[in-house]
């Protein structure tokens, strides 16, 4: 809205509002003064002030007044003034007036408006004023405190001035963050320390920072000096450890620091010369280095390079660790140094040299040769070589450096594998040099000897073939190669191969139909095998003529032969068991006129000369179970024929059911002592002929039926 060509105040006098001298109420903007009565359209009227401005008119609530007249200038005021910065533009509204104690102060502490105008009144301040308009809650508080560090602008709101429109005024203050100095502290020789100060977007606010150096020394320094890395010097006669403080200020008028912040340094010791303790080639292209160095001294690690000279790898540690290198050629000697390094990266004392050893091994007839490249560092350092061989050491201590060479021929096994490595001692015996190993396969064109004893025998319905290794050409790792047939004279096809064990069980074979013969063979690494061995048969037992039961009579034992059979049999029904030597008979006739004899079973051992005992499979002699049941029967209560019951012998186990002529089950039981009563639901049946059906098993779990018709008579 442009700015108005007239103000037309109106005023009223006491007799209108009494209490009052006078009341500027109105102000129009236009050309020409209203017309309210032929007018239809109200120009925009803004209501600037409703309250007594006479100094002699006192109020109660003169923040009310205030909150009042800034609400009506918030809302009639024209539209430049809405949601906009009026401190940048404050429309209409008069200029106010106040001073800050400081401009510039610290989080935590004060803002402190002074030196207001008495012409201006019914103050308000926002402390925290965002440009956002006119603020409804304003406080009459002259001072504030800030929690957190910025830029802020503090908005007054008042009236008087001399104008009827109210007064606006704003200042800016800084408030300062007062954060503490992060630093850390380096340790160098000389007992001097570097100070490294790491600045912040707050911490770098501070004009001067204050460096207290743990000895009684003190000293201030600009921003541009903290940066580049303060340094200290203490005396030669003084302690080992000191505590340093960095302090962040401001200078005048603000005086505000930061908090302490604190570090305590340990001063490096004097550098004394570090020492590889280990150096191990761990594989193909990885060397490991293991290390000692006093206290805090930092050593960096240094490999001879093709031209002899010693160069930095960039690895650096401290006190013990472990240095891994990658990527080198471990085919070749490779030489190493520690080099000790302090904080402010001066270079002092070095290591003895540490060179590795390489190993390489190769394999001929029952032999292993090894040769390794001789130590090549200071040859005074070297103490002796120590071969260790699958783990363990092999040989004695080689003290001669320039020994490189070694023969093992210590019970060297066909197609075992043996892995060696090379140990140099120097130093004293406080650095070990360990080379990478290196494995080779061992040769031996000697034929392995044959199995010495084998038995088969029948375990757990399987054949067990156990034999006996050779005493001759045998290695650490072998297999047992296995052959059947149905009988000694063959043929024989191989059946499978056992790898590092003498003992199989055959499970594919059935030996309660059959017997079946093995011959074995002993394989050594190399593939090189044994003859086969001599046939060994299992003992098969089955029915013989006239009811006896016969087996065969191959041997189950290589070498020798069966020098007596005993039969085992084991009643089904009670679990007992009884042996009967039988000598050389192949033959045993159970007894049949044994009328409790319903089933038994029988096996055949075999003893050998020596006292090795073969089992055979087992037989099972069976009689079946026999059930009567009678034709028909009476249910008339005279305790004569009343029940249907079927008798019998060797039942374990029974069921029954009756059947009607529809096939329909009248009566069902388990129960082997009861029988049919000829009721059906309680009621009599009708007379007639019914079915039957009758399951037992015997103890042996055999199952018989047997099914028929009964007549019932009335």
């Amino acid at each position: 809205m442009e700015n108005p060509d007239f103000i037309q105040k109106t005023d009223f006098d006491k007799d209108t509002f009494p209490g009052a001298r006078k009341c500027p109420l109105m102000r129009f903007y236009g050309n020409n003064r209203p017309n309210y009565d032929n007018d239809k359209t109200l120009p925009f009227v803004l209501i600037l002030r409703m309250w007594p401005i006479d100094a002699r008119v006192k109020t109660r609530w003169p923040g009310l007044y205030s909150l009042l007249a800034f609400t009506a200038l918030l809302l009639f005021t024209p539209p430049l003034l809405y949601a906009q910065n009026v401190c940048l533009n404050p429309g209409a509204a008069a200029k106010g007036a106040f001073d800050l104690q400081s401009s510039r102060i610290c989080v935590g502490s004060p803002v402190v408006i002074t030196n207001v105008p008495n012409s201006v009144t019914n103050v308000g301040y926002s402390y925290d004023y965002k440009g956002n308009g006119i603020p409804t809650n304003t406080t009459p508080n002259t001072t504030f405190t800030y929690t957190q560090p910025g830029s802020f602008t503090i908005l007054q709101v008042g009236s008087g001035g001399g104008l009827a429109t109210g007064t606006i005024f704003c200042r800016q203050v800084d408030v300062l963050p007062l954060d503490p100095v992060k630093f850390t502290v380096r340790s160098c020789s000389g007992r001097k320390v570097i100070l490294d100060v790491k600045l912040d977007d707050k911490t770098d606010k501070y004009n001067v920072y204050t460096i207290r150096w743990g000895d009684g020394n003190t000293e201030q320094v600009l921003r541009s000096q903290i940066v580049n890395q303060p340094t200290h010097t203490y005396s030669n006669t003084g302690a080992a450890n000191y505590t340093i403080q960095v302090i962040g200020g401001y200078n005048a008028p603000v005086s505000c620091s930061s908090p302490v912040s604190t570090t305590t340094v340990s001063l490096a010791p004097t550098a004394q010369q570090p020492t590889i303790t280990k150096l191990t080639t761990v594989n193909e292209g990885t060397i490991s280095i293991q290390y000692q160095a006093n206290g805090s001294t930092n050593v960096q690690l240094y490999r001879k390079d093709g031209s002899g000279a010693y160069t930095a790898t960039g690895q650096v540690g401290n006190n013990t660790g472990t240095f891994t290198v990658n990527s080198v050629d471990t085919k070749q000697e490779q030489c190493f140094q520690l080099a000790f390094e302090d904080g402010c990266g001066n270079v002092g004392a070095r290591s003895e040299e540490v060179c590795s050893v390489v190993l390489n091994a190769t394999a001929s007839n029952k032999q292993n040769d090894l040769k390794w490249t001789p130590y090549g560092g200071n040859a005074a350092n070297f103490r002796y070589y120590r071969l260790f061989r699958n783990g363990q050491p092999t040989g004695g201590l080689i003290t001669n450096r320039t020994l490189s060479t070694f023969s093992d021929n210590n019970r060297i096994e066909c197609g075992s594998q043996y892995c060696y490595y090379v140990e140099a001692y120097i130093n004293s015996g406080r650095t070990v040099v360990t080379s990478m190993p290196t494995c080779v396969t061992g040769q031996n064109g000697e034929t392995p000897g044959e199995f010495r004893s084998i038995l088969v025998s029948i375990e757990d319905g399987a054949p067990r073939l156990v034999a006996t290794l050779p005493t001759t050409g045998t290695t650490s790792s072998y297999a047992m190669l296995v052959s059947r047939a149905d009988n000694p004279s063959g043929p024989f096809q191989p059946v499978t191969s056992v790898a590092n064990r003498n003992v199989y069980e055959d499970k594919s074979a059935n030996p309660s139909t059959q017997s079946y013969c093995y011959q074995v063979a002993y394989q050594n690494n190399c593939g090189l095998q044994s003859p086969p061995s001599k046939p060994v048969c299992t003992v098969h037992v089955g029915a013989g003529p006239s009811d006896a039961i016969g087996w065969t009579t191959s041997s189950p034992f290589a070498p020798g032969t069966v020098d007596s059979y005993t039969v085992e049999i084991i009643d089904s029904l009670n679990g007992t068991k009884r042996e009967i030597p039988l000598g050389m008979n192949t033959q045993y006739q159970p007894d049949p006129n044994d009328p409790n004899l319903q089933t038994q079973r029988f096996r055949i051992i075999a003893v050998s000369n020596n006292g090795t005992t073969s089992y055979s499979n087992f037989y099972t002699f069976r009689r079946e179970a026999k059930i009567l049941t009678p034709t028909a029967f009476s249910p008339n209560g005279d305790g004569i024929n009343d029940e249907f019951i079927p008798k019998g012998l060797f039942w374990d186990q029974f069921s029954m059911q009756v059947y009607n002529r529809w096939g329909e089950v009248v009566y069902s039981t388990t129960d082997q002592t009861k029988g049919w009563d000829g009721t059906v639901s309680g009621q009599p049946a009708s007379a007639g002929q019914y079915m039957f059906r009758i399951e037992v098993r015997d103890l042996t779990g055999q199952k018989t039926v047997t099914t028929g018709a009964v007549l019932l008579l009335r």
